[in-house]
This record gives structure tokens, C-alpha cells and sequence, in this order.
């Protein structure tokens, strides 16, 4: 493993974390405002629960499910560079048998 593939999985993991961190703040947060809004009858005192919880959980949320899709999706293409390799690999050396065999 090299030291750019380290810096990948790390990137990869971070990423992943920082998603998950995010997404469970706004879920958080989302239950802060629901909270506030259920135990408060006028109108005037829901809205800036609605506003600053509600808001920003969502804000939240989709920010996490970007940077978590993120680390999906550079796993997937980390996986498929590996398969690719040792696919490479193993046609180089069927062709390196093919050219040992045909110069018997």
C-alpha cells in the first residue's frame, strides 16, 4: 500500500465520519425544533424553532448524505482500480505464457 493509497482511505474514512456526524446533528437538531414547537402554543414562538432547527437540520442532513455518498462513492471506484489491476496483471501474464510457449 502506498502512501497516496493511505491518503485515500484516510480522505475516504473522514469523509464518512464527518457524514455521519452531520446527518445525526441535523437529526438533532430537527428534534430540538419539534420539541420546542410542541410545548409552545402561539404561533409567534414556534417559528423561529422552525426556522433555525428545522432549517438547518435539513441543511445538515443533505450536507452529511453528500460528504457520506462521497465516501461511497470513492470506495467503489477504489475497489473497481484494484479489480482492474489484478485483471491486468493476470492478461500480462497469460500473455507472457502465450509468448513462452509459441517460441518452443
Amino acid at each position: 500500500m502506498t502512501i497516496q493509497d493511505r491518503r485515500r482511505s484516510r480522505m475516504r474514512n473522514g469523509l464518512g465520519l464527518v457524514g455521519t456526524m452531520l446527518m445525526t446533528a441535523g437529526i438533532a437538531a430537527i428534534l430540538f425544533a419539534w420539541w420546542g414547537v410542541a410545548h409552545t402554543g402561539y404561533v409567534w414562538e414556534q417559528m423561529p424553532y422552525v426556522v433555525s432547527g428545522g432549517v438547518l437540520g435539513l441543511g445538515l442532513i443533505g450536507v452529511g448524505g453528500f460528504l457520506y455518498f462521497g465516501s461511497w462513492l470513492s470506495k467503489l471506484v477504489e475497489e473497481q482500480r484494484q479489480a482492474t489491476l489484478a485483471l491486468r496483471h493476470l492478461l500480462d501474464d497469460r500473455d507472457s505464457d502465450l509468448e513462452r510457449t509459441s517460441v518452443l
